[in-house]
């Protein structure tokens, strides 16, 4: 089984990381794709929405997906 992880902050997740899922999905015949946000991203200086928040906004956003799954890596 080819697995894909896409890591980041995802504060928010938009429908451009939905869309570059879907393209590595279809590219490399990806039967998964978990989607990993950062605990506590070293990049980012302004405040971000809570790990869970984050994964819930992940959860909404790939629910229409079957091949991309929220993680908790």
């Amino acid at each position: 089984m080819n697995l894909g992880l896409f890591g980041g902050t995802f504060d928010p997740v938009h429908r451009g990381h939905v869309a570059l899922a879907e393209a590595a999905r279809e590219r490399f015949g990806l039967a998964r794709t978990l989607f990993v946000p950062a605990s506590v991203p070293p990049h980012k200086q302004q405040p971000v929405a809570g790990y869970f928040d984050r994964y819930a906004m992940i959860a909404l956003a790939t629910a229409p997906h079957k091949t991309f799954v929220p993680s908790v890596l």
